[in-house]
């Protein structure tokens, strides 16, 4: 036999099946089932039981209503669906009545307390693999933003690529597919769980394009779906219609206010794959998966949160258009050249919240009074924004600034409305400010009255029964009440009405008292349900300016961008480049935005090193020993390169960049063995992906292709894919090819666009030095086993090292058959064997031999200098 309790609860499980379900029973969250262990597991809360019926109990796990969003927190960051069921009618009448009042998923999540990161993106994807096309829609529905596009591919590994690739760009919570899209893309559905995002199912109806074109055209209200851009476009459409169904499913009251949706396509934009995403750090370190280390760490100077993401959009899509990029760049330079004018605008940004996600919360019914507070402080400094710049003459930022809606209107009503620092809720008094309405302010001088007379009160009850320490004071269970000690209990008169005993002393009421109580309470209840009224009147109000109000969010994000582009070319001494359509690609004194600033270089400046990249030079073949910087020289080039398209300044002295379409990485070892894949798999995959891909227009960033392999396999292959990207038609791109194949440089005689570089070295002494300057020509040593000797190898493998590659030097060929007829067996004392102490160094002999107690002052200072010199050697 079931209790009635544990039938509804099995009815609102029912509702939604896929979800953990917390089950509100008084102060608690109550969890049964396997909802149970799973809470238990996640949220470390203790798993007990409770019956359910005869002879039949059921898990129980729960946590306190109070604490409910510590708890959602660590749910939504497992990746776990979320129903709330609430109880909606009071307790005391036979069983309460409980509704599920909202369902959460990673990606719908708009609660302020939710958002842990800058964004929260929900992206839907459809792929038909027939027709060779797919469709991206995503949004973040804390903003109300909704974006599609529709990627087009005759090859399906190309078209999944593409996928894969913009998913890596939107860095999504949450991912919609078809319940038959993992098991027919597997590589795709591999590549879209290593973001870590959580993937949710729909069925294969929900996407199918009939019912898709009815769904947006319902939602959108329209007969066409040409003026959004999706005429054509089926693909996108089906992944809006999957997009708009799964947050119509779980987050009704928000989908009925998503009401346009905007399309793009890839080719306004450089495509940034993965590899070139994770090897260049852009969003984060590749160690470490943080911010710490990244470009973005750098980049990012933007006070507000929205001008946070806008800026991460900006870098995830740096612009192809020569056009744009400069109407960027004199944004940014208006502000460079104006210092003064770049503080006062940024101490205003400074002040400003996220106006983005007030408005979509004031839209969506869920806002705060001090939502509302946000907007209107952020639209009390609308003039002072718009006002900056006074001197300047026309230019992008100006325009900008003139350009931004004031909503004079809605600032002067919530101005009138609300007090300067509104309570956190709306359930509690005090939102509203003195003047605004007349009959709450009626109200509160009722209440302030009542309560002074009942101040007033007190003291005449004390001064005419002569009882010092009675007092008058409010319980919420048993209202106003007179309070007399015990011991003054026989000065009570008889109007007194006894109403509760205490320990120590006796609770009463008066027919004047109750009266003022009424009075009181009345007041109050009517004071909250009309603060309530006007509270949501003003909501009202700003739902019908949404438009303006968006449209300043997002030119204050904007806005932000520049100012934060400008702030930190300023600090970091950066310059404009000068953007061309051109091949060329000339770079004097540049550096690397991250590693100049690590500080991993305490005591040394950053070497900094010139590029010049034309079409007659376009290959250039870079050699030098590890440790010598040829990776961060790579990688700087790159990154110096996205940098100026997406509108920034750049860590040069001078830069002329002809624009490029794509930038591309082969850096670094890696494998994937969850797809069975080594190290120079990947390097081949990785590899093969750049030569199909890449034009003349693109930027090839290689660093040791070939070397996971034998040597001779290495070579050939290194050698044959410079000369492909030599040779072939439609490539000739500008590439930095770092490389130990020191054979690799003969290219140069062969091919009229190869060039050879190198990095300097300093070897005229006992030891190398590196200095880190890029200058043509071929380096004639790799020092390897001078940098194994840095690294701390034992002395005998050092030695070793040095014989052997003086015997193979002696030979005369690069590596022979066999390595035996060259190089001699070692001899006795070379093959040593391990041991567990290091050789003492001579700086530890001496320390230990120095008699400290019987040592000068000046003895001491020049054993020091003896030490140090020990330690150097």
């Amino acid at each position: 036999m079931t209790t009635p309790m544990r039938k509804q609860y099995l009815d609102l499980k029912r509702q939604h099946p896929d979800t953990l379900l917390l089950f509100r029973l008084g102060d608690f969250y109550e969890t049964f089932d396997e909802d149970a262990r799973t809470l238990a597991q996640v949220c470390d809360v203790a798993l007990t039981s409770r019956p359910v019926g005869k002879d039949q109990r059921v898990p129980l796990a729960g946590v306190p209503y109070h604490s409910l969003d510590t708890y959602l927190g660590k749910l939504m960051a497992a990746g776990l669906k979320v129903a709330i069921a609430e109880q909606v009618s009071e307790p005391g009448k036979g069983l309460v009545e409980r509704q599920i009042t909202q369902v959460m998923t990673r990606g719908t999540v708009t609660s302020p307390d939710l958002l842990t990161q800058a964004q929260n993106i929900l992206a839907a994807v459809y792929l038909d693999g027939q027709r060779g096309v797919a469709g991206i829609a995503h949004g973040d529905l804390a903003e109300g933003h909704l974006a599609a596009t529709q990627l087009e591919a005759p090859i399906h590994s190309e078209l999944e690529m593409q996928v894969a690739d913009e998913l890596m760009r939107l860095e999504p919570n949450e991912v919609l597919v078809s319940t038959r899209f993992r098991a027919e893309n597997p590589d795709l559905d591999l590549a879209i769980q290593r973001m870590g995002c959580v993937i949710s199912e729909l069925e294969p109806w929900i996407w199918a394009e009939a019912r898709a074109n009815r769904q947006v055209q319902t939602q959108f209200q329209v007969q066409s779906l040409e003026g959004f851009g999706l005429a054509n476009k089926p693909a996108a459409v089906c992944a809006v219609g999957g997009f708009l169904h799964y947050v119509e499913s779980y987050q009704p009251l928000i989908v009925s206010h998503l009401d346009r949706v905007q399309t793009y396509v890839l080719t306004d934009f450089m495509t940034l794959d993965e590899f070139t995403r994770l090897n260049l750090e852009l969003m984060e370190n590749l160690r470490t998966r943080t911010q710490e280390g990244s470009l973005l760490e750098i980049l990012d100077r933007t006070r507000t949160p929205m001008g946070g993401r806008r800026l991460r959009q900006w870098l995830g899509q740096p612009l192809l258009d020569v056009e744009a990029i400069n109407h960027r760049l004199d944004a940014v330079t208006q502000l460079y050249d104006d210092g003064l004018e770049l503080r006062a605008l940024r101490e205003l940004l400074d002040q400003i919240g996220d106006l983005a996600r007030w408005v979509q919360r004031i839209m969506y019914g869920t806002a705060m009074p001090r939502d509302l507070a946000g907007v209107r402080n952020t639209l009390a400094l609308v003039p002072a924004l718009a006002g900056r710049l006074p001197e300047a003459g026309p230019g992008p930022l100006t325009e900008l600034l003139r350009s931004l809606p004031h909503c004079t209107d809605i600032h002067d009503l919530l101005d009138r409305a609300l007090v300067e620092n509104p309570p956190a809720v709306p359930s509690q008094v005090g939102i509203i400010q003195n003047g605004f309405d007349a009959e709450l302010d009626k109200l509160v001088t009722q209440t302030r009255d009542a309560k002074t007379r009942l101040s007033q009160m007190e003291q005449t009850e004390r001064n005419r029964l002569d009882i010092p320490s009675l007092k008058v004071g409010y319980n919420k269970v048993f209202g106003y009440y007179i309070e007399v000690p015990r011991s003054q209990a026989e000065k009570v008169p008889p109007e007194y009405i006894r109403k509760q005993t205490l320990v120590n002393a006796e609770r009463y009421f008066t027919e004047e008292l109750k009266t003022y109580e009424t009075l009181i309470l009345n007041a109050d209840q009517r004071q909250l349900e009309l603060e309530q009224a006007l509270f949501q009147g003003l909501c009202a109000e700003l739902r019908a300016r949404q438009e303006d109000l968006q449209h300043l969010a997002r030119k204050l994000a904007t806005l932000d961008v520049f100012a934060a582009l400008a702030d930190c070319a300023v600090v970091n001494n950066y310059t404009r480049p000068q953007m061309t359509d051109t091949f060329d690609l000339f770079i004097e004194g540049g550096r690397h935005p991250v590693v100049e600033k690590a500080s991993v270089l305490p005591n040394m400046s950053f070497v900094p090193n010139d590029v010049r990249m034309e079409a007659d030079k376009a290959l250039q073949i870079l050699t030098g020993p590890n440790m010598a910087g040829k990776s961060t020289y790579l990688r700087q080039v790159a990154l110096i390169v996205l940098m100026a398209q997406m509108g920034s300044f750049v860590p040069a002295r001078s830069a002329t960049i002809g624009v490029v379409d794509r930038i591309f990485t082969r850096i670094g070892a890696s494998d994937a063995i969850q797809r069975g894949l080594s190290t120079f798999m990947v390097e081949m995959v990785e590899t093969a992906n750049i030569l199909h891909h890449a034009s003349n227009r693109s930027l090839l960033i290689l660093d040791e292709i070939g070397r996971g392999t034998s040597t001779y396999d290495g070579l050939a292959i290194a050698w044959a894919i410079l000369e492909y990207i030599h040779n072939v038609e439609h490539l000739g791109a500008k590439t930095l090819f770092a490389t130990h194949f020191h054979e690799l440089t003969d290219l140069a005689e062969r091919l009229p666009r190869v060039r050879n570089y190198h990095v300097t070295v300093d070897d005229t002494g006992e030891t190398i030095t590196f200095l880190h300057t890029i200058v043509a020509g071929r380096a004639e040593r790799s020092f390897g086993v001078q940098v194994g000797r840095m690294a701390g190898l034992p002395k005998a493998v050092v030695e070793r090292a040095n014989q052997i590659l003086g015997q193979l030097e002696a030979s005369g060929a690069a590596v022979p058959a066999s390595l035996g007829d060259v190089v001699p067996e070692a001899k006795p004392e070379q093959a040593v064997q391990p041991t567990l102490y290091l050789e003492e160094h001579p700086a530890i002999s001496a320390l230990k031999n120095l008699q400290v107690d019987s040592i000068t002052p000046l003895d001491a200072m020049n054993k020091l200098y003896e030490l140090v010199k020990l330690a150097e050697q």
